[in-house]
């Protein structure tokens, strides 16, 4: 379906960073991997977890030069949205551990757009900016936007996410139909647990942050 493409470059070209929270000294790679939420700990009901993958910020070659390669209506965009997005791409911050799973729900009636799914990060650095700042800077540099591509139409706009937490909270309405994508985490210590998130609510994405923070401060 080309409206859900388009829902997917929209956000995929947002989450060129991944990174997870709590501890006093940065996590090292063993204790990420071993702290990650897994379906027995999973707060939210209807959701399997994926494979997990392993590896620091290096590893995926991301970066200022493609952040908005590929991003729908991008000329459409204003100049300091541009620069918050590259921001936000140029912050391969040393993260010396990494480790990420997805948690997919079920597709419904209710979730035309395809099945719920959630994005869980556990990283750590010793130093470099909190890579949080600038998602949430998209809040205030990015103004909601109406973008034409392929002959459609698309809003899409950044608010804040409701609760202990920063990010931003991306909203996409196109033919009738509308996706929220939440992209928040925190930080303690040199660590993260950010998570990116479809088809959920602000709260529920509250609650696996909760998880995934007691679980990294039962260490």
């Amino acid at each position: 379906m080309r409206t859900r493409t388009m829902f997917a470059l929209a956000a995929a070209a947002t989450l060129t960073l991944s990174a997870c929270g709590g501890g006093a000294e940065p996590l090292t790679q063993e204790q990420a991997s071993e702290v990650l939420l897994t379906d027995a700990d999973f707060p939210l009901e209807g959701f399997t977890a994926g494979t997990p993958e392993e590896g620091s910020s290096d590893d995926d070659g991301g970066g200022t030069e493609d952040i908005l390669e590929g991003f729908p209506g991008v000329d459409q965009l204003s100049q300091e949205c541009k620069d918050a997005l590259t921001a936000m791409g140029s912050i391969n911050a040393d993260f010396t551990a990494q480790t990420s799973v997805e948690f997919t729900g079920a597709e419904t009636e209710e979730t035309p757009m395809g099945a719920p799914s959630v994005q869980v990060t556990v990283a750590s650095m010793e130093e470099g900016d909190n890579p949080l700042d600038a998602v949430s800077e998209l809040n205030s540099a990015c103004e909601e936007v109406t973008i034409e591509e392929q002959g459609m139409e698309m809003t899409m706009g950044f608010g804040e996410v409701e609760g202990d937490a920063d990010g931003t909270k991306i909203t996409i309405e196109a033919m009738g139909q509308s996706m929220e994508m939440v992209l928040a985490g925190r930080e303690d210590g040199g660590n993260y647990t950010v998570l990116m998130a479809t088809g959920v609510t602000d709260d529920e994405a509250i609650q696996v942050l909760d998880a995934q923070d007691e679980k990294i401060s039962e260490l």
